[in-house]
């Protein structure tokens, strides 16, 4: 191992094998016998050769290299993290939203069946993601749509590693995807069937393929780095404010990466060009609705209403401790562009880019004053922050061990990835024990469920939607928000709470499910309207912590046989 922590393959000793002997070479079957002394080449060998470099023969790659084992047990915590999470609780709304929706869009693709405007209010391409998880739950069910996000992220992890590698040597490499393994949002992405980690997933490979761009990778790695993050962008919306991250790798990258640099500037350009004419061609191709969903979703958001400083705590509790290792990574490398100058600067440069890369979400969320899945989207930016953990990392364990011993680096390392390890893995848990088991409420639901013309009013729908997708359809389903009504009398528009309380007199609503959450005002102001109206309830289901249904009927509705 060099001294920045690189494996370095030892230069081959083995003479070229040829079929024959020439001057200057070697007979078949003499290898490694020393070659007689040269002989003068004649005038017609000496016009046919051109001047350039010598070639060295180069060794046969090892069949397993000696840095991917340490990966590999990176890799093997992650999924035993992740997996234990799997197994702990029912669908979350998100994950039942997106399956349920990628079951429709299949239909619709196969068969042309109606389906709903996904494109207007997801924050996603709704052909992307939930198609891909529907085809994995239909094999594997909600554990095989959450074990397609675990190889997503472990494809992330792997992503890191390849890239802070061949920026900074294996050891860097280890570090960084160990740091990145022990935050709490990547343990819970991984099992989570969300876009997020789908998105992730790509998003890290764009920005490695830019950071091979930089070390010695042509146009082929330039036109994957670009589209890839356009397939991100479309899978996500929200992972297009890393666009910027990965065009500067392209420019403050490798050894030839300089601000000053034409050449640099031309990668940088030439991949963010790549990445609009692919947006460009898909948005044409997708239509105004696609528009429209990503302004309402993503640029022109509604502000929340959580404070600056509630977002910003959350988030300094999930990423806050890696984001002050990098930090201090940034500080080593501008002390060491001070001292040397040159190549340093860029490379400090690209420290500084890495580390507001970190930062870019939780300054996003806090201007539109939302903690709203602040949770995943820290984690977008931890990745390009994790490769200056790990550079920082390495440097801190070479520097021990050529001072005090080996064993004090390793401690060193050891002592910042493992608290963080320990702390994102009891995170992990806490995230995922923030929504109540559904399993007895959707067994206490399905009886009074039918595939039909009935209607059911049911706050947060989408989780017993995904359960009870086989004997219902999704024109059946109806949540407590943005509900609209025609009168039937007067031909007026109701929406709202006068357009619900319209529909339960009417007896519209076979089904009426309240859980006084987030629709808590609703549920208070119509209430009074279902004991007026002869709604009567048939249960009230508590499940785990936080779930507590309860599940009215209209008048003369009753189980199903």
């Amino acid at each position: 191992m060099s001294a920045d922590g690189r494996w370095i393959r030892p230069e081959s000793t083995r003479k070229p094998v040829l079929g024959g002997a020439r001057p200057g070479g070697v007979a078949l079957g003499e290898r490694g016998r020393t070659a007689p002394g040269p002989v003068p080449a004649s005038p017609a060998d000496r016009r046919r050769r051109r001047p350039g470099p010598p070639r060295v023969p180069h060794p046969a790659r090892p069949v397993l290299r000696a840095d991917w084992l340490p990966l590999l047990a990176v890799l093997l915590v992650q999924a035993a993290l992740s997996y234990h999470l799997i197994l702990s609780n029912t669908a979350f709304i998100d994950e039942g939203t997106y399956i349920y929706a990628g079951y429709q869009e299949i239909a619709h693709l196969r068969h042309g069946t109606p389906v709903s405007t996904y494109e207007t209010f997801f924050s996603g391409s709704p052909l992307i993601y939930p198609v891909v998880v529907a085809v994995a739950d239909f094999v594997g069910g909600l554990n095989g749509a959450r074990l397609l996000s675990l190889a997503f992220m472990l494809s992330a992890t792997t992503a890191v590693h390849l890239a802070t590698r061949r920026l900074h040597g294996s050891l860097a490499a280890f570090c960084a995807a160990a740091a990145f393994v022990a935050l709490g949002p990547t343990q819970f992405l991984g099992g989570l069937a969300t876009y997020d980690a789908m998105a992730l997933a790509i998003l890290a490979w764009a920005g490695y393929f830019a950071v091979r761009l930089t070390t010695g990778g042509g146009y082929p790695s330039l036109v994957a780095s670009g589209l890839l993050l356009a397939l991100a962008g479309a899978t996500k919306y929200a992972a297009l404010l890393w666009v910027p991250v990965v065009c500067g790798i392209a420019v403050l990258a490798g050894p030839r990466g300089s601000l000053r640099s034409w050449e640099a500037w031309r990668r940088g350009l030439l991949v963010l060009l790549t990445f609009v004419v692919a947006v460009g061609a898909a948005a044409l191709a997708a239509g105004e609705k696609y528009v429209n969903g990503f302004n309402h979703t993503t640029l022109k958001r509604a502000p929340g209403h959580d404070s600056y400083s509630y977002v910003a705590s959350e988030a300094a509790r999930w990423v806050g401790p890696l984001l002050v290792v990098a930090l201090a990574g940034v500080l080593v490398q501008l002390v060491r562009a001070r001292r040397r100058g040159g190549a340093a600067w860029p490379e400090f440069w690209l420290a500084l880019l890495l580390l507001l890369a970190g930062l870019m979400a939780p300054v996003n969320q806090i201007r539109i004053h939302t903690w709203l899945s602040l949770q995943k989207h820290v984690d977008f930016g931890a990745w390009f922050s994790c490769i200056v953990v790990g550079l920082v990392l390495a440097r801190a364990a070479l520097w021990l061990k050529g001072r005090l011993h080996l064993v004090a680096g390793v401690a060193a390392a050891a002592l910042v990835v493992g608290p963080l390890a320990w702390v994102g893995a009891a995170q992990g848990r806490e995230m995922y024990g923030e929504w109540s088991n559904s399993k007895e409420f959707v067994a206490a639901l399905e009886p009074y469920i039918v595939k039909g013309d009935d209607r059911y009013l049911v706050e947060n729908y989408n989780v017993p939607a995904y359960y009870l997708r086989k004997q219902t359809t999704w024109q059946q389903w109806h949540d407590l928000v943005a509900v609209f009504r025609r009168d039937p009398a007067t031909g007026e528009m109701q929406n709202g709470v006068p357009a619900i309380q319209a529909g339960i007199q009417a007896h519209e609503w076979k089904v009426v499910v309240l859980d006084f959450t987030q629709t808590g005002a609703i549920d208070k102001a119509i209430q009074p309207t279902l004991k007026a109206s002869g709604y009567r309830v048939v249960t009230v289901v508590t499940s785990g912590k936080h779930g507590r249904y309860t599940v009215y009927v209209a008048p003369g509705y009753d189980k199903k046989p």
